[in-house]
């Protein structure tokens, strides 16, 4: 077709020749590394606001997302992050930065953890004072349900349903590095330098409104 601006046209011609083969792909494409948690697990909750029509806030741990800074990690860290999700609705969370592989997933009792939460933390939110953590092992119920098949590979997004505490292994280093060992940096950059990174809901209307908190790395 010719060009509508200058009425010019571009030919293709394919001559007989050598072809030009790929090159073989290896046996295995990626290795997953297996990661071994060294740092304390953090438990962070997602929160809800009902309201007359619906949900009017959407929280992490109960915090706005101006709240001062809790989550807190060690460069070259592995540590297990267990979300549990009160919610009526599944959130997809992102985390910058780094990339996490899945633990797996498990239902709690959701009224009796909000009831003892909420004995802890207040009924009002956002919270006005640091976040007292509740960890879910008391409310687990049923069996651990495995991660998925398309979940065995590194992410930075993963559902987490309602009603179930989702357990993630975030590794504060690079997808390809190894050795990884707290205190020891192997980005090419320094991630200790800055304001910090953010984890959010990726709706975009929950993570414009409160949905989102800021987490730093030390040292």
């Amino acid at each position: 077709m010719p060009d509508k601006n200058t009425g010019q046209i571009m030919q293709f011609t394919v001559q007989a020749g050598i072809p030009v083969l790929p090159a073989q792909l290896p046996a295995a494409l990626n290795t997953i590394p297996v990661l071994t948690p060294n740092s304390p697990t953090k438990t962070l909750t997602l929160n809800e606001v009902m309201g007359p029509a619906g949900p009017t806030q959407v929280l992490l741990n109960g915090q706005s997302y101006s709240a001062p800074v809790s989550e807190n990690s060690r460069v070259g860290a592995t540590e297990d992050w267990e979300i549990v999700n009160t919610t009526a609705d599944t959130h997809p969370i992102h985390l910058h930065l780094v990339q996490f592989q899945v633990v797996n997933r498990q239902a709690f009792n959701v009224t009796k953890y909000m009831k003892d939460w909420t004995a802890l933390n207040g009924a009002v939110l956002p919270l006005n004072h640091p976040t007292n953590v509740l960890p879910p092992a008391a409310y687990l119920q049923g069996k651990v349900i495995p991660r998925a098949a398309n979940e065995t590979g590194w992410k930075d997004t993963l559902q987490m349903n309602p009603g179930e505490v989702t357990r993630i292994r975030v590794r504060i280093a690079p997808q390809d590095a190894i050795g990884a060992a707290p205190g020891v940096n192997l980005f090419t950059f320094d991630p200790t330098v800055g304001p910090g990174y953010v984890w959010h809901c990726h709706i975009v209307d929950h993570e414009d409104n409160e949905m989102m908190r800021p987490f730093t790395v030390t040292p």
